[in-house]
């Protein structure tokens, strides 16, 4: 999707829904005049505030951009028909489709190093992955602590625990990461 299909989709989404901005506001804790710049295309949101979007809209990332295709339920997925979200700093590409027999979503994840913090992140499920190239990463967990990551490190975040992943190195940190159960 390009960003215009995107924010035409989550103004779509909102007005389909039957939300006014000033109550996706009040939900998401982001202010109407940034969401209208959202859905007018003028502001492209991170993955994390998106996600924080439609999640208040009653979807998640996976459904808004993973779109089940008429072929039959097969076992191998072609890396041309993944889907993926970005944004400056991050790249996410859904390696499995969006089907009802799947039991967990596994996600590429690619983070450029960034000049400040990242945007905390909870989910309503179990995040585990693995560090599989760059050189320094932390991941913080709200209340509980910092943990620094390097390649071939995994780590495991339960539901609803509030926490961020930072690249602190100087090239792309790249992961793989599951969520059990998927979000969709």
């Amino acid at each position: 999707m390009e960003k215009l299909e995107i924010c035409q989709s989550v103004k779509s989404l909102r007005v389909e829904a039957g939300v006014t901005l000033r109550e996706l506001s009040r939900i998401t804790g982001i202010s109407a005049a940034y969401l209208v710049s959202v859905e007018k295309g003028s502001s492209s949101p991170t993955i994390a505030t998106l996600s924080k979007i439609l999640k208040a809209l009653g979807t998640d990332l996976a459904t808004f951009f993973t779109k089940m295709s008429g072929e039959p339920e097969k076992p191998v997925f072609s890396s041309a028909q993944m889907q993926s979200v970005q944004d400056a700093h991050r790249t996410c590409i859904f390696l499995l489709p969006k089907r009802s027999d799947m039991r967990f979503e596994l996600l590429n994840e690619k983070i450029l190093p960034f000049e400040s913090e990242t945007e905390w992140e909870v989910h309503d499920c179990d995040v585990g992955g693995v560090i599989i190239s760059g050189t320094s990463a932390e991941l913080e967990i709200e209340n509980f602590g910092k943990w620094p990551l390097k390649k071939g490190d995994s780590f495991y975040i339960k539901a609803k625990q509030k926490h961020r992943l930072v690249n602190k190195g100087r090239s792309k940190l790249e992961l793989i990461t599951v969520m059990d159960p998927p979000r969709y």
